[in-house]
């Protein structure tokens, strides 16, 4: 009977060590996992103070080219396409007919309906001469008037059938689209065809909040694009946005002539080159500054004395870049100590050790 205890309490004894020595583990794993306190310790840091500097006034931007005047062709009637008189690649005019519902039935109705009307004008006429003799009533000559006008309506919105029944287009360009072949049925405000004009193009592009005030309509712009090195485009600038995004970036619309040799095309990707050689007055930091980038822009500011040297972090506002510099428009002053290199060991309010400071160039 003893025997029979004795490997039960040997596999007990066993498994109570190893959980010991498991949990003990444990224990050593979750203290290895405990943050340090760096509270007490002084990082050493790099920093700058920053400072007013004069850049160039002209800067550039990014944008892409956008057809000047781009138009879905649209019917509004509905029915099946009989006629289309363009491809893809026609030029057309404004106002020009591209094609046609088929209308044969409304055309018979516009020719009953016009000897209708021809037949109430002259009812209409004899009872005016009736009525002016003292031969009719007025009452019979109110009924016929009436006869009369009413057809004159009914052709009027027969002869409006027929041209909503036609594809014109709105405005002169070129046929980029074709969305509906002959014999397909079409529905009411469906486009047909679609029309740009690219003999002017226009950027759409967007500036900082201090760019978007120095900006005037009217004021020239140099366009370039990597598709002709070397060449350039004259623009001006025919739109700047009153209002701004979340970021204060504002919207500018820049206007450019397609009557070069080289002709630009929809969608091209450009650089337009806004100001000319005055300087401006601007915070700048280097982009190493940044904590986190430029999508959402922070930086850590020294703050105390010797004795007590702290960070805060501070949230920017951005804007030009100038190389390997970008502007501050908001959450910094002059003469303030920002760290430029040690700051991903930085959390707010952690001590620091000023290592070095640089004028900020």
């Amino acid at each position: 009977m003893k025997r029979k205890w004795i490997l039960p309490l040997v596999l007990i004894v066993l498994a109570l060590g190893i959980g010991l020595r498991l949990a003990g583990n444990k224990k050593k794993l979750d203290a290895a996992k405990q943050p340090v306190d760096r509270s007490g310790f002084a990082i050493p840091v790099n920093t700058i103070t920053t400072a007013m500097g004069a850049v160039d006034g002209a800067f550039s931007v990014p944008g892409t080219l956008e057809p000047h005047d781009h138009a879905k062709v649209m019917v509004q009637a509905q029915g099946k396409l009989a006629s289309m008189q363009v491809d893809l690649g026609s030029r057309v005019s404004k106002g020009q007919v591209l094609g046609s519902l088929d209308v044969a039935q409304k055309q018979l109705e516009l020719q009953a309906a016009e000897l209708q009307l021809e037949k109430l004008r002259k009812d209409d006429d004899r009872y005016r001469e009736l009525l002016s003799g003292k031969a009719a009533t007025e009452t019979s000559y109110d009924d016929a008037h009436y006869n009369f006008e009413n057809q004159k309506v009914k052709v009027d919105q027969i002869r409006q059938q027929l041209r909503d029944a036609q594809v014109i287009s709105p405005v002169a360009g070129t046929v980029v689209a074709k969305n509906v072949e002959v014999g397909e049925y079409v529905s009411a405000s469906t486009a047909v065809v679609e029309v740009v004009d690219v003999s002017r193009l226009k950027a759409k592009v967007y500036v900082s909040e201090r760019d978007a005030y120095r900006l005037q309509e009217g004021a020239p712009a140099t366009i370039t694009t990597e598709v002709y090195p070397g060449e350039t485009f004259q623009g001006k600038v025919t739109f700047v946005s009153p209002r701004g995004d979340a970021s204060h970036n504002y919207e500018v619309e820049v206007t450019v002539g397609n009557e070069k040799t080289h002709a630009l095309k929809s969608g091209t990707f450009v650089s337009v080159r806004f100001g000319g050689s005055d300087q401006l007055a601007m915070l700048t930091i280097p982009k190493n500054a940044l904590g986190d980038g430029m999508k959402e822009p922070y930086v850590y500011v020294v703050v105390g004395d010797t004795a007590g040297t702290r960070v805060l972090r501070r949230n920017l506002v951005l804007g030009r870049e100038t190389g390997d510099r970008v502007e501050v428009l908001k959450g910094l002053q002059v003469n303030e100590t920002v760290v430029v290199s040690g700051q991903l060991n930085l959390v707010e309010g952690s001590k620091v050790r000023v290592t070095g400071n640089t004028a900020n160039k």
